[in-house]
């Protein structure tokens, strides 16, 4: 686990729409969720879908989401999606071992996923990272979000 209040590592996301975005383009500006999933995983698509659902939310807490896949996602994935999120591959692997450790990958992709929280300078807030499909509900997320807003 990454320590808390602490700033997070590098992160650099091959998005679908062809940019290249780094976690820092957000720094001074957006709070961040970044988010760990497997492609072609139900569960995944579900979470992905419950957080399209709350992305007014995420709007209206000053965040953005990077939706980070160990292989490139398919571009169906992404369309339709608000600014609030942002998909994208980090086929290296390197973002997904400095979040989630090397033993994150496996010989079948993606072993753990996980959802990191950080305020606008980059310091980590909060952390799950769920070795099956446990991730935090929506609500966890935004309320961590809501208490980032309510001390910056």
């Amino acid at each position: 686990m990454l320590p808390v209040k602490q700033i997070i590592p590098p992160l650099t996301l091959h998005a679908t729409d062809g940019r290249t975005v780094h976690a820092w383009d957000f720094k001074q500006k957006k709070n961040l969720v970044i988010v760990f999933l497997d492609a072609d995983c139900e569960l995944c698509e579900g979470f992905l879908r419950r957080l399209k659902e709350n992305a007014a939310d995420l709007h209206t807490k000053e965040s953005v989401a990077l939706v980070v896949y160990l292989e490139t996602p398919l571009r169906a994935i992404a369309d339709g999606l608000p600014a609030e999120i942002v998909v994208g591959s980090d086929v290296p692997g390197r973002g997904v071992c400095a979040f989630l450790g090397e033993e994150a990958l496996s010989s079948r992709g993606l072993g753990r996923r996980g959802v990191f929280v950080t305020d606008r300078y980059g310091e980590l807030a909060a952390q799950w990272i769920a070795k099956d499909h446990e991730l935090p509900a929506v609500g966890e997320i935004l309320a961590c979000l809501s208490h980032l807003e309510s001390i910056c």
